[in-house]
Order: C-alpha cells, then sequence, then structure tokens
C-alpha cells in the first residue's frame, strides 16, 4: 500500500483547521472533494483519522499518530521539489534544535557554517523529534539534549547551561542584591520544568510555601521568557535560553544563592557515517573547541 502525497497534504490541513469546510478552503478545494479523499485514507489505512462532531472534527488517536509523519513526509517532498530546481547550488543545510536553546544557538550556528557558502534552513522541534529526524534524514544538524537514540545517530555534548532566576529590571525583586528561595514566595513563578533538578527546585518551591495559584510549570520556554518579560512573572529557564534577553538588559538574572544544583546540557547530534563531512566537521570544530 502506497499514500499518496495529496491524500496527507489534505489531511494536514484538515488537522490544522479543526474542519473539513475550512480545511478545504485552505487548499482552494470543494468540501466534497475533501471528504472524498479523507475516506479514501481512511479506508487504506483502515483505521479512522477523525471524530466528526457539530463543530468540527478532531483527531482519532490513530490521527494524531499519522500528524507527525504526514507533516515530515511532506517536508521532505517540499524539500526534494526545491533541491531537484535548484541548478547547480548545493543543497541547503537542514538544521533542528531543541526549541529552548533556538533563540541563542541559531547565530552560533549560522556563523559556524557561513564560510560553507551554503544556505542553512533552521527548524525547531523536542530533541526526541530531532533524533528522529536524523535518522530518517530529513534532516542533517541536530542539536538536543541528549538521550536515548540509535547506534546510527552520534550525539556530542559540547555545553551544560544552568537554570538561573530572571525578571524583568522593574520587578521588585530585581531590587535586591541578594536573595533565596524563600524570597520568591510572593512572586508568581513560570518555569520549565524539565531535566534534572527539576523536581528538586519545584519542592523547595512548594515548602516555601508558595502558592499554587502562583506556580505554573510552562512549555515551551519562550512562553515563560515572554511572561517575564511582561513583568508578572519570575522566569526559571536556562540561561542559554534568556542570554538575549540578558545582553539587551530586557531581563535581568536574580541573584538566588540557595538555588539548587540544576542544568541542562545541550548536545550535537548527527547521522555516524556522515562524520566526515565538511559541515559535521566545521560544527565539531566550534561548538567543542
Amino acid at each position: 500500500m502506497s499514500l499518496s502525497l495529496e491524500d496527507l497534504r489534505v489531511f494536514r490541513s484538515v488537522a490544522a483547521a479543526g474542519s473539513f469546510g475550512r480545511g478545504a478552503a485552505r487548499l482552494h478545494l470543494s468540501q466534497p472533494a475533501v471528504s472524498d479523499r479523507i475516506a479514501r485514507l481512511e479506508r487504506d489505512l483502515g483505521v479512522r483519522l477523525f471524530l466528526r462532531g457539530g463543530r468540527g472534527v478532531r483527531l482519532t488517536q490513530a490521527g494524531e499518530r499519522l500528524l507527525p509523519y504526514a507533516q515530515r513526509c511532506l517536508a521532505l517532498a517540499d524539500e526534494a521539489v526545491t533541491a531537484v530546481r535548484a541548478e547547480d547550488a548545493p543543497p541547503a543545510i537542514r538544521v533542528a534544535m531543541h526549541a529552548s536553546f533556538a533563540p541563542s544557538m541559531l547565530p552560533v550556528v549560522l556563523d559556524a557554517l557561513a564560510p560553507l557558502g551554503r544556505a542553512v534552513n533552521a527548524t525547531d522541534a523536542h530533541s526526541e523529534e530531532i533524533i528522529d529526524r536524523l535518522a530518517d534524514g530529513t534532516i542533517d544538524i541536530g542539536l538536543v539534549v541528549p538521550a536515548p537514540h540509535p547506534t546510527t545517530i552520534t550525539v556530542v555534548p559540547f555545553r551544560t547551561d544552568p537554570m538561573i532566576c530572571v525578571a524583568h529590571p522593574d520587578h521588585p525583586l530585581a531590587r535586591h542584591t541578594e536573595l533565596r528561595i524563600a524570597d520568591l514566595a510572593e512572586a508568581a513563578i513560570a518555569c520549565t520544568a524539565w531535566g534534572p533538578g527539576a523536581e528538586q527546585f519545584l519542592a523547595l518551591l512548594r515548602t516555601v510555601p508558595i502558592p499554587a495559584h502562583r506556580l505554573h510549570t510552562i512549555s515551551p520556554a519562550e512562553t515563560a521568557v515572554a511572561l517575564a518579560r511582561r513583568r508578572s512573572h519570575v522566569g526559571v529557564l536556562p540561561r542559554v535560553t534568556v542570554a538575549p534577553d540578558l545582553a539587551a538588559g530586557t531581563l535581568t538574572e536574580l541573584p538566588v544563592s540557595d538555588l539548587p544544583d540544576w542544568s541542562l546540557t545541550l548536545a550535537l547530534a548527527y547521522r555516524a557515517a556522515e562524520a566526515p563531512s565538511p559541515v559535521i566537521h566545521t560544527l565539531r570544530s566550534h561548538l567543542l573547541a
């Protein structure tokens, strides 16, 4: 059995729109044509992909499992079209990085790869998805938090980054020269609660105690950054995530002296067979120096 890219494109559009009608409008197709394609796809797969209701449709569990594969297939097909139309230009270097590190690490990666004279296409994703995309060849380079991975993928840690507390310079806590976790009790906290040390930190906050309505675990990390920027929250984030804000002065690090040892490791990931390539050599030399 083979799957049609057009069927997958229709499936993705309906899933994003939440209805057959809106999904059809996005693709400039009629609703009956979209309904027919979804029905055919469901027959081919032998499962229902959508639950129909009065207010639209939502994905079944089977549909949720299919969606990331459909997105990757369509992205790879689009890249293939771009590549074959690109005359003599070398293919773009496809990079994916863990979303929490993307704002500060993307400029580093672009600077490192600039001497190669090739275009770079960058996306962000969770580390597990990045490893999957490396394995199936839809990206070339990943920046990930180390996690289990197949032997065909090489994962090389290059940076360990501490978790820190930050706030807007106008936040009341930003005026202090020394703070302890207990001093955070009156603040609203936006915490990216993942990685070693997260549970210990949350347990400390709960024993202060910080009321549950002021303690928020937030994902993605950029959302926690946005809350801190608007003066309403103290952010607890990896330093690399807020490095641009610290440099620009839009956020300031709070001097919390009893913050537990809590850090995240960032690693370069690539297919082991590609280790000799100029792209991998360049990034390894730049990041691991």
